[in-house]
């Protein structure tokens, strides 16, 4: 597996300090010279992990003074890169939870099985959850995954209430990369019950395909988010 640049491991240590509370709002982060001695790199990489924390809202720089902990992270999901739910919200200032709709063996339906490769009403692992932020719903989410790759997924809690995190450490899934849509949508009436809302309500639907580090398909999952929790996206030039 591709060892992830050092910059990028100062990054997410930071962001899951942040997260987990112990960096909180306002806090000030170490000067420079202390992270590249902490992190054991030059200080160009510091700078660089600290580049893209300002660019995605988690810290902000006051000359003279030093980086602190943003007091005003926008809300909302970051998608610059593979990872979980909670992970895309870390540091918008918002505590991730989950309410489980169904978790389950189903049969696969046509769109599923067509994605999968495999026979409709084949047996697939099923997971619906509805994603909370500070306990107000913001996004409903039907995973479905590949019998074969996780054959007791729903008979186990999820590790840390994340899907990808149990694929990885308890199936030994590595993933890789994923495709991933977006459109709009309305809410049928299912939908907006389980998101407390209305139905017909105007929501930004993605469908996402995960595959592993073979190039094999290990999930696929549509989410409909309401426009409160916006997806958050930083585009590089080229």
């Amino acid at each position: 597996m591709v060892r992830a640049p050092r910059y990028r491991i100062i990054y997410d240590d930071i962001v899951s300090q942040i997260q987990a509370g112990a960096l909180a709002p306002a806090a000030q982060l170490p000067g420079e010279n202390d992270l590249a001695r902490q992190y054991g790199v030059s200080r160009m990489t510091v700078r660089q992990a600290l580049d893209l924390l300002d660019s995605e809202n988690f810290v902000v720089r006051k000359q003279g003074s030093g980086t602190f902990v943003s007091e005003t992270a926008k809300r909302g999901r970051r998608l610059n890169r593979l990872r979980s739910f909670a992970d895309e919200i870390a540091g918008t200032s918002g505590k991730v939870s989950s309410r489980i709709v169904r978790a389950e063996t189903a049969r696969a339906t046509a769109e599923v099985a067509n994605v999968f490769g495999i026979a409709e009403g084949d047996v697939v692992n099923r997971i619906t959850r509805v994603r909370l932020i500070d306990n107000t719903p913001a996004a409903l989410q039907d995973a479905w995954v590949p019998y074969a790759v996780a054959p007791s997924l729903c008979r186990e809690t999820l590790l840390a209430g994340s899907l990808y995190r149990t694929l990885n450490e308890r199936f030994g899934v590595q993933l890789r990369y994923a495709d991933q849509s977006m459109t709009g949508a309305l809410l049928t009436l299912e939908q907006a019950a389980l998101l407390g809302t209305e139905q017909g309500r105007a929501v930004l639907e993605a469908r996402r395909t995960t595959y592993g580090a073979a190039g094999e398909i290990v999930e696929f999952t549509t989410s409909w988010t309401l426009p409160e929790f916006p997806v958050l996206l930083r585009i590089d030039a080229e």
